[in-house]
C-alpha cells in the first residue's frame, strides 16, 4: 500500500535475526555449502591423523616382535636330512665352512661341494686367499678328510650358477639329495632357486645358520642390508629365473 515500508528485501533474515546473530547455531540446513564442505575435510584430517597416530604408537611399542616375526617367517630353516652331499655356497666362509664341518661330522653327507666363486682383483695379486680354497683349508682344519672335499665351478657369480655347478655334480654321481646351509636371509632364495632348477631329479635341505639373527636384525648394520639386499635379490630371481 502507498505510505508503507516494505519489508520483504529477500530471503535471508536481518543481521538482528540471523541464528548466529542471537547466539542459536545453524541447524545442517542453514550450513553453507562451502562450510559444509570444509566441515568434511577437517574431520577426515582427524580420521587420518587418529589412524596414523594409533599405528605410530603400535610400532613404537610393538616393533620388535613384529620385526622379529618377519624375519623369522622369512627365514627358512627345517631340520637337516640326509643327503648325497652338503653344499658349500661362496661368500662367507667364515661360518658357512663351519656349519658344513659340523653336519659332515653329524654324518648329514658324506661328502663336502665348495662351489668356487670368481677371484678378486687381491686373489690375483695373491695377497688373499681365493674363498673357495680359503674355505677348503677350514674344512681341513676341522678334521673333515680331504677325500670328502670337492671345490667344483670356476669364477661362479651367482647362486644361480652354483645351482647349475650343483646339477652337473648330480648328473655325474648319480646323487638325489643335497643340504645346504647357508644365513638366515639368503635360505628363502636358496631354497627356491635350487628346487626350482632342480625339481623332482633331487631333494633339496636348506638349514639356517645362525637362525638368532632374527630375534633383532634392525639394530645391527650388518644383517639390516643383509635382509634388504635379500629382498631385492629374491624379486629380481622371480622375474628372471
Amino acid at each position: 500500500m502507498p505510505g508503507q515500508t516494505s519489508n520483504n528485501q529477500g530471503d535471508e533474515p536481518s543481521p538482528a535475526t540471523s541464528p548466529a546473530a542471537n547466539g542459536v547455531a545453524a541447524t545442517p540446513d542453514q550450513v553453507r555449502p562451502g562450510e559444509r564442505r570444509s566441515r568434511l575435510r577437517m574431520w577426515r584430517v582427524l580420521r587420518w591423523s587418529a589412524g596414523l597416530l594409533a599405528c605410530g604408537v603400535i610400532l613404537v611399542v610393538f616393533h620388535a616382535p613384529m620385526l622379529a616375526a618377519a624375519a623369522r617367517a622369512w627365514m627358512v630353516n627345517p631340520p637337516p636330512a640326509k643327503a648325497d652331499a652338503i653344499v658349500l655356497l661362496g661368500g662367507d666362509p667364515n661360518s658357512r665352512a663351519f656349519e658344513a664341518a659340523r653336519l659332515y661330522h653329524d654324518g648329514w653327507a658324506p661328502m663336502i661341494l665348495v662351489m668356487s666363486p670368481k677371484l678378486r682383483a687381491t686373489d690375483n695379486l695373491g695377497v688373499t686367499i681365493p674363498q673357495a680354497e680359503l674355505a677348503r683349508r677350514i674344512l681341513l682344519s676341522n678334521s673333515v678328510p680331504a677325500a670328502a672335499i670337492q671345490v667344483r665351478g670356476a669364477d661362479l657369480t651367482s647362486t644361480f650358477a652354483e645351482v647349475l655347478t650343483a646339477r652337473a655334480w648330480l648328473k655325474e654321481s648319480g646323487g638325489h639329495s643335497l643340504l645346504i646351509p647357508t644365513g638366515p636371509f639368503h635360505s628363502r632364495r636358496v631354497r627356491w632357486v635350487f628346487r626350482k632348477s632342480l625339481g623332482d631329479s633331487a631333494q633339496v635341505t636348506v638349514t639356517t645358520i645362525h637362525p638368532e639373527v632374527c630375534e633383532d636384525w634392525w639394530r645391527h648394520e650388518e644383517s639390516l642390508i643383509d635382509f634388504q639386499n635379500e629382498l631385492v635379490k629374491f624379486a629380481y630371481y622371480l622375474l628372471k629365473y
